[in-house]
């Protein structure tokens, strides 16, 4: 049983309070009824009734009810720690592609989307599951970061996926202040995250329980090329390199040979300027041991997901603890024993006046 040990000290003063009111009042006599009398002495010959005798259960049942009543107000609870041993999993760092090219066109489970609509459907697919091709990866430490003209870290590393998931849908493709594919700085700072991992881990480990990361790989998702400016992504798949960190790399294309425009008078097609070219982003898979891919549909990412879920996994072990709330049986005890009190007052215990 688990209450609040500073609710603890207020209700056990409160209860000291009331008691000691509640016994000066007695013995001063205002608590009792009375009648004047010339003389007494023949109500004493009569003898003391077992409803005198048993008077004092009223003050026990109410000093009962309000010790109950304090009781629930501390809100107890029972814990029941879970512990899920053997757990396997990695660390992995969701890298998004946010430029504004991503809201071109892209068809997933037959509707026409943004294609950044459709990555974070699938992206929440295989971090959640999806029922049927995806269980989803309950046992991995994911982070996510998004790019365009710069870096952003959306999300740290984390087991709470479902705020992950959550923080994935508040990411908007750029505008034109902000717009570029920066795919070389979005390596090296995501790269950094999970160097950082190990240092997290190691102030979350116990004596009985060490956590360990036994691979870290670096998902990054882009349907554009290298804008001119920042670090050079080869030397980013490099430092990757260096720190035994699996890169992957998915481009997002179109089948199609034209590509949709905005306007003043609305949004019409032009012919595609050219076909996208991968032979960077197939370099970095290939340095860092990582696979590349090409995705036109989000069927097809989805696919690519369903691979990248067969991965070596790494022991990792899971704790949480849920608690069942216990103040509604005190509550109800106290309410009972008013009650009970309030009855034999009327009742039994009556007394006139």
């Amino acid at each position: 049983m688990k209450i609040d040990t500073g609710l603890l000290a207020f209700s056990v003063g409160l209860f000291l309070i009331f008691i000691l009111v509640f016994l000066l009042l007695k013995r001063s006599g205002r608590l009792r009824a009375a009648l004047r009398f010339s003389s007494v002495q023949p109500l004493k010959a009569a003898g003391r009734s077992w409803r005198v005798r048993f008077h004092w259960v009223l003050d026990l049942l109410r000093i009962l009810a309000i010790i109950c009543l304090l009781l629930g107000f501390l809100r107890p609870r029972r814990g029941l720690e879970v512990v899920h041993t053997a757990r396997e999993g990695i660390a992995i760092q969701m890298v998004i592609d946010r430029s504004s090219s991503m809201k071109e066109p892209l068809t997933y489970q037959g509707q026409e989307l943004d294609r950044l609509q459709v990555v974070k459907r699938v992206f929440q697919a295989f971090i959640i599951g999806d029922g049927e091709k995806l269980a989803g990866r309950a046992a991995d430490m994911i982070g996510l970061t998004s790019f365009a003209g710069f870096v952003e870290e959306n999300a740290p590393l984390t087991l709470d996926h479902a705020s992950l998931v959550n923080f994935a849908q508040t990411i908007r493709p750029a505008g034109k202040i902000e717009d570029g594919t920066m795919i070389g700085d979005a390596i090296y700072f995501a790269t950094l995250r999970l160097v950082s991992v190990d240092e997290l881990l190691r102030k979350a480990e116990d004596r009985d329980n060490p956590y360990r990361i036994k691979s870290k790989i670096m998902i990054i998702l882009t349907d554009g090329q290298q804008t001119r400016g920042g670090m050079n992504p080869l030397e980013a798949a490099r430092f990757a390199k260096d720190n035994n960190i699996k890169v992957y790399t998915i481009a997002i294309t179109s089948k199609n040979q034209y590509k949709r425009k905005d306007s003043f008078f609305g949004q019409f097609f032009t012919l595609m300027d050219r076909p996208l070219d991968t032979s960077l982003l197939e370099k970095v898979a290939e340095m860092t041991d990582g696979v590349f891919a090409r995705a036109s549909s989000g069927e097809e990412l989805l696919q690519i997901y369903q691979q990248i879920d067969q991965m070596e996994k790494s022991r990792f072990e899971e704790r949480f603890t849920t608690y069942k709330e216990q103040f509604s049986v005190f509550v109800t005890s106290g309410l009972i024993l008013f009650i009970l009190e309030l009855i034999l007052s009327l009742t039994l215990f009556r007394k006139i006046p």
